[in-house]
């Protein structure tokens, strides 16, 4: 309102009652007010989308949507949407022509996980409130973004196992790809001293064990010899932990492993994983809470500004993680490679 206001030099007041068909204006001046709008590609609303109490929750990846981290964000976003009288419809879509046509029948979108720009784009262009729960955003988008800390995990990892003593880390990212496992080894590398030593791991996928021992070959080859694995998640840190015990490897005497997200997991295996407890749940509930922000009257001029809230992790110290040991990598290199009998 107050941008096409500056444009025809009217008050807010009078654009307000002439955006909404309400009287106190002139035919003219609400002609106008009409016309700069559809300049400036502003769209009003209309009656389907001011009564919809409809949610649209979107994910522009079917792959992921049945993974633990957004099992947990949608349980978040189901329970508070119950609590503000919402309704949650599922979509899975990329398409950003579907997006669109939500516009007239949604009262908001959230956008779980990686979209293309021209999806959150067309996500934007309702005029709707948006939120995306996605690690990554393009640069400036002017949508609402609600994640968990990520490179910040890394950091405090990072910082908390060489107070304990380890000069020689290995991060176990599992399989690729995931932008939040690589924002935390960023993070790790950037916290910790220069005569630390961070060695990344790689898997073709997070419960590859057969991996495990040759990507072990290739670090120990560099003249690594590791105390500690920091895990892209508790799933990797249990294939980690498996192959360290069957090495004869004791955790966490001789080596420690710490997982990230603190998944039921954590606490089935032997010992219970050490690991950072990511509020995934709280992130669904925090984006609901979002879009009845947007929802609200005019707030202070910086609250209309798109946001990037992040969510602070903490962590949850068990049994796989202590002061750093001294593995015999070297009489463990020669047992791994002997043939069998």
């Amino acid at each position: 309102m107050q941008s096409i206001a500056d444009e025809l030099g009217l008050s807010k007041f009078a654009v307000s009652r002439a955006l909404s068909g309400k009287s106190g204006v002139s035919d003219k001046t609400r002609r106008l007010v009409e016309e700069a709008a559809a300049r400036q590609g502003y769209r009003p609303r209309n009656a389907a989308r001011s009564e919809s109490h409809v949610v649209r929750l979107i994910f522009p990846n079917a792959a992921v949507a049945n993974r633990e981290l957004w099992i947990d964000m949608r349980h978040g976003i189901e329970m508070q949407a119950m609590r503000e009288g919402y309704e949650i419809d599922l979509v899975h879509t990329r398409d950003p022509a579907r997006v669109a046509e939500m516009a007239d029948t949604s009262l908001g979108l959230i956008i779980a996980g990686t979209a293309d720009r021209a999806v959150l784009e067309a996500a934007q262009a309702t005029g709707l409130p948006v939120v995306t729960c996605a690690h990554e955003v393009p640069p400036l988008i002017a949508i609402d973004q609600v994640t968990a800390t990520d490179e910040e995990t890394g950091v405090y990892v990072g910082e908390y196992l060489e107070k304990l003593g380890h000069r020689d880390i290995v991060y176990v990212e599992g399989q690729a790809g995931f932008p939040g496992r690589t924002r935390r080894l960023n993070g790790m590398r950037h916290a910790v001293s220069d005569d630390v030593r961070v060695s990344l791991m790689t898997f073709s996928e997070d419960y590859a064990g057969s991996e495990f021992l040759p990507e072990m070959e290739r670090i120990l080859a560099t003249g690594a010899r590791p105390t500690a694995f920091f895990c892209g998640s508790d799933g990797v840190a249990v294939t980690c932990l498996s192959e360290l015990l069957r090495l004869g490897l004791r955790v966490p005497e001789d080596v420690s492993v710490v997982g990230h997200a603190d998944y039921p997991l954590a606490t089935q295996v032997s010992p219970n994983l050490t690991t950072i407890r990511m509020p995934n749940r709280e992130v669904g509930m925090q984006a609901v809470q979002m879009i009845r922000f947007r929802q609200a009257p005019a707030a202070p001029p910086a609250h209309g500004l798109p946001m990037r809230i992040h969510l602070v992790a903490s962590l949850v110290e068990r049994d796989s993680s202590g002061p750093a040991g001294s593995p015999d990598w070297q009489a463990l290199r020669a047992t791994a490679e002997r043939p069998a009998e």
